[in-house]
């Protein structure tokens, strides 16, 4: 009995001593002390990583079905195995795409389902065995998408940004002491309604970012706040007006030394989302680099054109026409190709095909700037309308050889299909030619020139010339910049479109200008290095992160 005695009371003992020990463990947890160089932090215009060096974001963007507005995450998106596939690419950052739905219902608002945190918390796990920190995107707030059409919700109804203030607090709470966490992006691509002036319509973002901010602040004081400036607003009428906002005038005024700003990047968009029923550039294809103009001050947008005229007949009823010359003057340094079809009544019909644009040397070397023989599918350009009668469409059964041609019907005023504009040199001379099929005497192939200054074709100068005017508000505001979004649709790496180039000069030159990035996306439909996940990989996009990344 007294055996039994001194084992119980030593068992006793021994549990109180356990308690003991493990409450003073919880309490020196608890008690422990945090400072900004636990985790990754802005510091001036650099982010400086844990180990006192500079951290250097290299990111892949995790979409997490997020437009699909799921109420529980989706574990399909991506696995562990993600997380290895990114490291050995050389990838050191996720941008983690959050859904509000994940989080909280519309009908039950305030009240947090554990399966969001519990999914990032297996995504934390993941992400530290392979070395990767990541980075929560609210890319689907309370209200809507903001790059959608239905997003303004967020900023017209008081309780929505209520309740998105309080998520970020709950979340930034939860993961206020993990250093795999860089930060919370507040709002993805913001888009406000306009109002009565500039300063009502900044006022908008300005108030919700800093709310959002301070109350992250009071519960998570060293993890980095990225603010995303506005990138359009919304008129009533639905129509988006994007050029009031620069990169002086776009982003939160919060008093905080750990910001991080964040921009994205899509020049040229007619390139980057291409051919897209969605983006509104179905028909429209580019090549990277090419001569085609996507950026100028226009001084004078009509000065002259130089019409080609009909030279010789063909079969069934094809004519080919030919152009004189256009060049360089003080009066204009734009040439844009243009196709007229105007006053074709509503059954009326032109057809034309074969088009080249070629540039004549000072030498007298002729080379092809441009041609068309719309056997390809796509229909690039734009098209005018001065009554908004008349088409523009591909005919893939008619042609000069059966195989392609332009089809113009219907216009009953003025109607033009313009294409590429390029800017002139010294001492050269350019023409067009091409072929039309119609028995009206309207239609017309010609170039029209006009006056710009600051143009760009689109090379990599013109890229960097987007870039840099981040660059040089982030030295202003001595912090840290980051560009959150870039990508290329998968149209663009088909047919020698060269996607690859487009993103090798990105990210040559966010390492110029020492701008951490994202690329968007891992595993999105159309958009991802993956099309979808672990099958229809860009091996060549995966080879370039690989040697750019890794060196």
């Amino acid at each position: 009995m007294i055996k039994k005695l001194l084992l119980r009371t030593a068992a006793v003992v021994s549990a109180a001593v356990m308690m003991i020990s493990s409450a003073g463990f919880a309490s020196a947890q608890k008690a422990k002390k945090y400072t900004a160089e636990d985790f990754v932090h802005a510091d001036g215009t650099k982010i400086i990583g844990e180990d006192g060096n500079e951290f250097h974001i290299k990111g892949i963007a995790f979409g997490n079905s997020v437009w699909d507005n799921p109420s529980v995450p989706d574990t399909s998106h991506h696995d562990e195995k993600a997380y290895k596939d990114i490291a050995d690419m050389g990838f050191n950052c996720v941008r983690f795409y959050l859904n509000y739905g994940i989080f909280e219902d519309d009908k039950n608002p305030y009240h947090y389902k554990k399966s969001g945190f519990e999914w990032i918390d297996t995504n934390i796990k993941w992400a530290k065995k392979y070395g990767i920190k990541l980075i929560l995107n609210m890319h689907v707030p309370q209200g809507g998408y903001q790059s959608g059409e239905n997003g303004t919700e967020l900023w017209t109804d008081k309780s929505d940004r209520d309740r998105l203030t309080a998520l970020w607090k709950a979340i930034a709470k939860h993961y206020a002491k993990e250093p795999t966490i860089i930060g919370y992006g507040l709002v993805n691509e913001p888009v406000v309604p306009m109002q009565e002036t500039f300063e009502r319509t900044f006022e908008q973002y300005d108030s919700l970012m800093n709310r959002m901010a301070k109350e992250i602040r009071k519960v998570s004081p060293y993890q980095v706040i990225f603010i995303e400036g506005i990138g359009s607003a919304v008129r009533s009428d639905g129509e988006r007006v994007y050029d009031i906002f620069n990169p002086d005038n776009c982003f939160a005024n919060i008093d905080d030394s750990n910001i991080v700003y964040e921009f994205h990047d899509y020049d040229t968009f007619f390139f980057t989302h291409q051919n897209t029923e969605w983006a509104g550039t179905l028909g429209k294809t580019m090549n990277y680099p090419s001569e085609e103009v996507v950026g100028e001050n226009v001084k004078n947008g009509w000065v002259d054109c130089v019409s080609a005229k009909k030279t010789g007949g063909g079969q069934n009823g094809w004519a080919y026409f030919e152009s004189g010359y256009a060049s360089l003057s003080s009066k204009a340094n734009i040439v844009q190709l243009a196709f007229s079809a105007s006053y074709l009544g509503e059954n009326g019909t032109v057809f034309f095909d074969d088009i080249v644009f070629t540039e004549i040397s000072p030498s007298g070397k002729r080379r092809v700037i441009f041609s068309a023989d719309f056997t390809d599918g796509t229909l690039s350009g734009s098209a005018w309308s001065s009554d908004g009668s008349g088409k523009s469409e591909l005919c893939a059964d008619d042609g000069r050889r059966k195989k392609g041609c332009l089809k113009i019907s219907g216009s009953t005023e003025m109607y033009v299909q313009n294409f590429g504009r390029y800017e002139m040199k010294k001492g050269y001379r350019y023409t067009v030619s091409g072929y039309i099929k119609s028995d009206k005497s309207t239609p017309e192939i010609r170039m029209d020139l006009s006056l710009s200054d600051n143009v760009y074709s689109f090379n990599k100068d013109f890229l960097e010339a987007g870039i840099k005017k981040y660059a040089d508000f982030s030295e202003k505001k001595n912090a840290p910049l980051y560009l959150g979004e870039f990508g290329v649709i998968s149209e663009g790496f088909e047919q020698g479109r060269n996607g690859v180039g487009w993103v090798r000069d990105m990210i040559s030159l966010c390492e110029k200008y020492d701008i951490g990035f994202d690329y968007h996306a891992y595993n999105e439909y159309s958009f991802g290095l993956y099309d979808k996940y672990p099958i229809g990989k860009n091996k060549e996009l995966a080879e370039l992160f690989k040697e750019m990344l890794k060196k």
